[in-house]
């Protein structure tokens, strides 16, 4: 098959990468593709493959009626990947990583593309023993991002991991360590620009909004003892709520916040 004979294939499979939409309607109609390949030079359809990504250039038709080519990169397995967010003895682990596309090392938590036959759960969990060479004892799963919606057609599950046991140190995939560090540490990391890698923001984003909900809930609760309220309203402040923002939401007045 040609590389539009693909794409036209590819678009009956997936048809929810395919959807259209009056902003940008696709154009679908085989004659239509092949016309607008000759009169333009350019390749469409599917005009790249890997192990992990199709390379796919629409044809997309303008409200003026003109049509023109767009181009976007689509992983090989439409579903599963995953972020993980390890966490060990209070602190959460990032990996050091060498980025081909960039040229140079980063921090981020584990991730990997989708696999066929398997869950996201699972892909995680293999991930995880891939890239740090341990178990979870529990998941979370905290929903799921988009990092690159201006070129990329992918979503990634975010789970957090709690590990049994201490992370080793595997060196692979360009993977040359890992650090740990805690709530506060990984904030401050993320304010002076050490830690920019998209997947590892937006899941650090994701984990801020559910753990202030589960913290709200929590500080609720009337059986916490003091000291408990104290940790409780510490990462809250951590997190970036004011006091007065931790007092609205947990039903506490300011002044048993600041106290604490």
């Amino acid at each position: 098959m040609d590389s539009i004979e693909k794409y036209l294939e590819l678009s009956r499979m997936c048809t929810e990468l395919f959807a259209q939409s009056e902003e940008l309607p696709l154009v679908l109609d085989p004659k239509e593709l092949y016309a607008f390949a000759q009169k333009s030079g350019r390749k469409i359809g599917i005009v790249y493959e890997s192990r992990y990504h199709l390379m796919v250039v629409d044809v997309v038709r303008a409200k003026n009626g003109s049509l023109f080519a767009y181009e976007r990169l689509m992983n090989r397995v439409m579903r599963g990947a995953v972020v993980i967010v390890p966490y060990y003895n209070g602190k959460y682990i990032l990996l050091r990583q060498y980025r081909h596309a960039l040229r140079e090392y980063q921090y981020g938590f584990p991730r990997g593309f989708g696999e066929e036959g398997i869950s996201a759960k699972e892909n995680a969990g293999k991930e995880l023993w891939e890239e740090l060479g341990v178990q979870a004892e529990k998941w979370k799963s905290f929903g799921k991002i988009v990092p690159d919606s201006g070129a990329m057609s992918s979503k990634a599950d975010v789970f957090l991991a709690e590990l049994n046991e201490a992370p080793q140190v595997i060196q692979e995939e360009e993977i040359v360590g890992h650090i740990a560090l805690d709530w506060e540490q990984l904030g401050e990391w993320i304010r002076d620009g050490k830690i920019t890698d998209g997947f590892t923001l937006a899941a650090y984003a994701k984990m801020r909004e559910q753990l202030s909900t589960m913290l709200t809930e929590n500080m609720q609760r009337s059986d916490l003892t003091v000291y408990e309220q104290a940790q409780g309203f510490q990462m809250m402040l951590d997190m970036g709520d004011t006091v007065e923002d931790i007092a609205e939401k947990s039903g506490f007045s300011a002044t048993t916040v600041r106290r604490r």
